[in-house]
């Protein structure tokens, strides 16, 4: 059996990368235009409401793009080849409206708030959801792809888990916090993981990319 989950597509987190991605997001004639009306201007209020109204078309724009592609992406890479797909929640929470929920998804919570969760103890750390309870929500599962937020930690709590449990596990690097950036590059595909190729950077930066990579399996190493 095959499953996809992607972790915490939740309002909080889905609108923070959205705002995030929209400032490298660019629409040559809708900036002209508002630069047009920068020039006309005559006040400094009148200024500022421009900016903050081409801020907002910005992120509205974006926004449509952010979530056409990644609802492009889950379907084409994971849907169509037979996973079953999964999306996992805080205890409590909704999946974001950026999300194109299909009738046979599942949405399964994680044992744990979002209020809990972001709450620092008094040992300084934060509370993990138990990554056994969460995978124990996929019976018979062999094969696991796992997307969402964020890579390099509670995706990375999962895989790690997933991996020892024996399962064939593989993190889709595209689909988490990279998105955004994934979406300028030239390369990219949504019908095909990885379409980032680290070996266009040239000496160390190709090192330092596998290094974070060494002794992880789960992580894509075949460029």
């Amino acid at each position: 059996m095959k499953q996809f989950v992607f972790l915490y597509p939740i309002p909080e987190i889905i609108d923070f990368e959205i705002e995030w991605g929209a400032h490298g997001f660019r629409d040559e004639d809708r900036e002209k235009g508002f630069l047009q009306r920068l020039k006309e201007a005559k006040s400094d209020d009148e200024k500022e409401s421009i900016k903050q109204e081409a801020l907002q078309a910005i992120k509205s724009e974006f926004r449509v793009v952010y979530r056409n592609g990644l609802n492009a992406c889950i379907d084409t890479r994971y849907r169509k080849n037979g996973f079953g797909i999964n999306y996992a929640v805080f205890d409590g929470s909704p999946v974001s409206d950026v999300i194109n929920l299909q009738q046979s998804d599942k949405i399964i919570e994680v044992g744990l708030d979002f209020k809990t969760h972001t709450t620092k103890q008094p040992n300084g750390e934060y509370p993990y959801p138990d990554q056994d309870y969460i995978l124990n929500q996929f019976n018979g599962v062999q094969v696991l792809r796992i997307a969402g937020f964020h890579m390099w930690d509670c995706v990375e709590k999962l895989a790690k888990k997933a991996h020892k449990r024996g399962l064939d596990t593989l993190v889709d690097e595209d689909l988490t916090e990279f998105f955004s950036g994934r979406l300028r590059d030239p390369d990219f595909k949504i019908d095909k993981y990885p379409t980032y190729n680290p070996r266009k950077n040239q000496g160390s930066m190709f090192d330092m990319f596998m290094e974070a990579r060494k002794e992880r399996p789960w992580l894509w190493q075949s460029y």
